[in-house]
């Protein structure tokens, strides 16, 4: 619907994948081919990680692991959230948001990262 709106050369496509299969970023390339749009890859694993780690070694007491892993359907489209946006004030863009699988499977859809 973007570039039917906006054209191909304005639209940017964004896979941002964590701990995700390849098959995944194979089909989002492969979409983005298909409507002739830019495409990028922000892998978010190790931030995601990083993250996981500060917070087990800054809580010592509590096992953050578990939390975390818990409490992922939040943390991971916060974090993609914060990377769109930080993509689109840097290139003076605005995100248009689309949902995944599992978003669409819970009946929920994150774009701010709520």
């Amino acid at each position: 619907m973007a570039v039917k709106a906006l054209g191909k050369d304005k639209v940017l496509a964004v896979s941002m994948p964590c701990n995700s299969i390849n098959a995944d970023f194979e089909d989002a390339m492969l979409v983005a081919d298909t409507f002739g749009v830019r495409f990028i890859k922000v892998d978010l694993t190790n931030t995601y990680k990083e993250l996981e780690n500060e917070l087990n070694s800054t809580l010592q007491e509590i096992n953050v692991s578990s939390i975390t892993r818990e409490s992922s359907i939040n943390i991971k489209p916060r974090l993609r959230m914060t990377t769109l946006y930080g993509i689109a004030q840097t290139l003076g863009y605005l995100v248009i948001g689309t949902g995944n699988l599992c978003e669409a499977m819970v009946r929920i859809y994150y774009k701010m990262g709520r």
